[in-house]
């Protein structure tokens, strides 16, 4: 099963606030992250589904909380208290993908699993006070950039963009797993 992340950073690799909100507003970056999510299964955080909210049209939530309590908004959608209890939950399920999409501790605890990432680097620097940034994947080694294609800023988009998809190298295993 494909474990693929989908995330826009800053140079920084800024993601956002700790209080969820993004300090851009990029009308086609949302749309390449609703094509890229449309019907797949979704990681993520309790906190990101909550600001999320009317966004699960055709997806499948695996939800984590540390709240043994928590109920999420459908009963379709499900909560886990691991990333492997979802994505072995997933597994189970005949998934093929499961696309993660945040936030930050989300990515951090999955990235082990991860398979592919897809990155929209805006090509600015953001200043938030209390700034969320995804992981520092690129000093590790095991990833290769696969795709790369740039997005000039325009009318919309006051910004400038480069969506990247990178895979993890064969024969290069995520920390503490053995070479198969």
């Amino acid at each position: 099963m494909q474990v693929s992340f989908v995330a826009a950073i800053d140079r920084n690799r800024l993601m956002g606030s700790e209080a969820g909100h993004l300090p851009w507003r990029l009308p086609r970056d949302i749309a390449h992250f609703r094509a890229v999510t449309a019907g797949q299964w979704l990681l993520l955080g309790r906190r990101t589904y909550e600001e999320m909210d009317g966004w699960f049209t055709d997806q499948t939530p695996l939800v984590l909380s540390r709240d043994p309590d928590y109920r999420p908004q459908r009963p379709s959608h499900r909560v886990f208290a691991g990333v492997n209890a979802a994505l072995d939950f997933a597994r189970a399920s005949g998934a093929d993908e499961v696309v993660a999409v945040g936030g930050a501790r989300i990515f951090s605890a999955a990235l082990e699993a991860a398979t592919r990432l897809i990155l929209t680097r805006i090509e600015a620097v953001y200043e938030v006070a209390d700034g969320v940034y995804f992981p520092d994947f690129e000093k590790s080694g095991e990833w290769r950039l696969v795709h790369a294609e740039h997005w000039p800023s325009d009318s919309k988009n006051p910004v400038a963009m480069r969506l990247e998809y990178y895979e993890r190298r064969q024969g290069i295993p995520p920390p503490g797993r053995p070479v198969p």
